[in-house]
């Protein structure tokens, strides 16, 4: 008996709708890139439930006829290919004839479509791949397609979507990848009766405005090459707007939006020296390239894209970005290795009397004769105060350095006129209190058994984690009121996540009320934030949470705490006093899980005696 056998169409086309149709985004997606290659100059996307009741893509392109309005839905019907050799020369957005037919096998669809030329329409009505209806009715020039209760025949698949927001987030992604690539053509998107976005026709520049907000006009730096192989154009912004997550990073090639690593890389290499180890510049690059130089067809999605010579693209593409950077005087700070060179010292200000060090020497000291009962050099007041001196100047917190040396006092006064035996002198143990910060970063104190660093931010935000878990369990955190309240100026899908974090960060302390189109205004912040740095934080609240899975809506405060704790905690290179070093130390070990942050970065190092004389064997 015979057991191979052809899948009818409509299971063929429901496995084809698991590659190409995931979620509500896909759907906009494929929609938005028809009506797109329909020539069409204005487009609506209107969403209900965030897509998951109504789809809908409205568009004044060239429409179809009756018979096309049919075939399109059949699997692998296209107006794009011929023949193979049509795959390498690709300039659309849609080619493979598989969107339509995996949307309709998954979804109701309604089309309705009209050529300019003809003065009826047609209507095509379609459930799970089933040809329900279809006849002619009047109606505006362009296609008018609904996809509605996406999944309504695939309950499995349904229970697979996340939360509303995180789904309108993915909708807002797809959307935009197409408007940044299409600024001649108007865009409009609402959810529910809300308008998201309405952007107008315009230049590339203002079209990126119009999405991300005024404030990012002027961190905007053109970038502009024409070489043999590739002509890249765009903007990079400055570094200053780097953030810690990605969010704002687009790569396009031939007005395709594409994912590519190893491009990423090429931008962060020009940004060397520029950015913190976990900053991630914004970026806005649009590549031009001979379509047999790439393949497009590699992905069901069509976001991964191969490229020939992939290597010489990097090497332009890193040289363009510097040289953009360069014109507008962005440049690397220089930071020489100044161990073991001579510090040069400011002379004194105003009339004040510089100090004039005393040096006392014996002339008839004898280097071989230890019982002279002359003073060695290290043991002269020149000697003490230009250490202590030097110290000052490399560490920038003289308070640091005058507690350990109070520690080290015993052996540095009073001065000895001889020199004992090394067996009989006693170590040195520094007092509990002695703390001193290295590079900035690191709080140094010794213990029993060696020396202990610690993270000085990471044990801040383990500290400031455990307040706010504490606080939030007990009551709800009142908000210190800003006297002069900062606009938080958003996009518009940023604006609405914050609207669905509102009562957790109300929770937390914070007080935002609207203010304008896309903004808040920032009325209060928790009690451990200054206002300087409130709206810094927000966003990279809301940046932490975009890159974060909504779905799970008991882990939402403890998510949020972490953010806020990593924003609000102390950056790197700040000056800390003893005292301050010390109350982030007891602080640090009162908390239950000291050795490491809530994500499981490690906080504590012991370098153990043991360890560092093994360093001298």
């Amino acid at each position: 008996m015979d057991i191979i056998h052809l899948l009818p169409d409509s299971v063929a086309n429901q496995i084809a709708a698991g590659e190409v149709v995931q979620r509500p985004a896909s759907v906009v997606k494929e929609l938005v890139e028809n009506a797109v290659d329909a020539g069409a100059k204005h487009i609506q996307v209107v969403l209900k439930n965030v897509g998951k009741a109504v789809i809908q893509v409205i568009d004044d392109g060239k429409g179809m006829s009756p018979m096309d309005a049919r075939m399109a839905f059949e699997r692998h019907a296209t107006s794009k290919i011929a023949s193979a050799q049509d795959l390498f020369g690709i300039r659309t957005l849609g080619f493979r004839g598989e969107a339509l037919p995996s949307i309709a096998s998954v979804a109701e669809v309604e089309l309705k479509t009209r050529r300019g030329e003809e003065e009826l329409g047609t209507s095509v009505f379609i459930a799970a791949s089933e040809l329900k209806n279809q006849e002619a009715v009047s109606t505006a020039k362009g296609t008018n397609i609904a996809v509605k209760n996406l999944f309504y025949n695939i309950p499995a698949r349904r229970k697979f979507l996340k939360s509303d927001s995180t789904e309108l987030r993915n909708v807002t992604n797809e959307f935009l990848r197409v408007a940044l690539t299409n600024p001649e053509i108007a865009f409009s998107l609402s959810n529910n009766g809300t308008v998201l976005y309405d952007l107008p026709v315009s230049g590339l520049r203002q079209r990126i405005v119009n999405i991300f907000g005024k404030t990012i006009n002027s961190r905007l730096i053109t970038v502009k090459c024409d070489t043999s192989l590739v002509k890249i154009e765009g903007f990079v912004c400055s570094p200053e707007q780097a953030r810690k997550t990605y969010g704002e990073q687009y790569f396009f090639v031939n007005n395709r939006f594409m994912k590519h690593p190893f491009f990423h890389k090429a931008v962060m290499e020009a940004y060397s020296g520029l950015l913190g180890a976990d900053c991630i510049p914004s970026y806005f690059l649009y590549f031009t390239v001979e379509p047999s130089m790439v393949d497009v067809n590699i992905h069901p999605t069509k976001t991964e894209i191969k490229f020939q010579n992939e290597s010489d693209f990097f090497q332009i593409l890193m040289a363009c970005i510097k040289e953009a950077l360069g014109k507008f005087n962005i440049m690397p700070p220089l930071d020489f290795d100044t161990e073991g060179s001579l510090d040069y010292v400011e002379p004194a200000a105003g009339n004040e009397t510089p100090f004039v060090p005393k040096i006392t020497y014996n002339p008839g000291y004898n280097p071989f004769n230890y019982g002279s009962g002359a003073l060695s050099p290290a043991d002269s007041d020149f000697e003490k105060a230009s250490f202590r001196g030097n110290a000052h100047r490399h560490d920038k917190a003289p308070a640091n350095w005058d507690i350990l040396f109070d520690g080290l006092k015993e052996a540095e006064e009073p001065v000895q006129t001889t020199i004992p035996d090394m067996e009989e002198q006693s170590p040195v143990v520094p007092a509990t209190n002695c703390y001193f910060q290295m590079k900035g970063r690191y709080i140094v104190t010794p213990v029993q058994s060696g020396l202990m660093l610690i993270d000085q931010k990471r044990a801040h935000e383990r500290v400031l984690f455990d307040k706010y878990m504490e606080t939030l369990a007990a009551h709800r955190i009142a908000g210190q009121k800003c006297l002069f309240p900062e606009v938080l100026e958003l996009s518009a899908s940023d604006f609405i996540l914050i609207g669905d974090l509102l009562p957790d960060l109300e929770f937390l302390g914070f007080e935002l009320t609207v203010f304008g189109k896309n903004c808040y205004a920032i009325q209060a912040t928790p009690p451990d934030l200054s206002y300087s740095h409130a709206k810094e934080v927000l966003l990279e609240l809301i940046e932490h949470y975009k890159n974060t899975e909504g779905s799970i809506r008991d882990k939402m405060k403890e998510r949020i705490v972490l953010a806020l704790a990593k924003a609000a905690a102390m950056s790197y290179n700040t000056s800390l006093t003893c005292e301050e070093m010390m109350g982030i130390v007891e602080q640090l070990f009162a908390c239950k899980y000291h050795h490491f942050t809530a994500d499981g970065k490690i906080i504590v190092h012991i370098l153990k005696y043991e360890d560092v004389n093994s360093w001298f064997k």
